[in-house]
């Protein structure tokens, strides 16, 4: 997993995961929130406390382990509201 960030000119961090599929999952660590299926699984059906993504949010940011990006709004747009397939 490696962990990123995306700023939009200077907004809050859009935090995201790359997860061992290779999908781009964003994570909400200050919410308590990721969009991977793991997380509506396990965390919001069985109780689970976080999913890995989630950890792996915390983790860069404990050991500085994370990349930052500028994106512009029409991106972050996109990455919010993906088209529906």
């Amino acid at each position: 997993m490696f962990p990123f960030f995306k700023q939009i000119n200077k907004s809050p961090l859009l935090p995201q995961v790359v997860g061992s599929s290779g999908k781009v999952y964003t994570c909400y660590a200050s919410c308590h929130f990721c969009s991977c299926p793991a997380f509506a699984f396990s965390v919001l059906r069985k109780g689970d406390n976080l999913c890995k993504h989630i950890l792996a949010i915390y983790l860069s940011r404990a050991t500085g382990a994370c990349q930052e990006q500028s994106i512009s709004n029409q991106h972050l747009t996109a990455l919010l509201l993906p088209e529906e397939k």
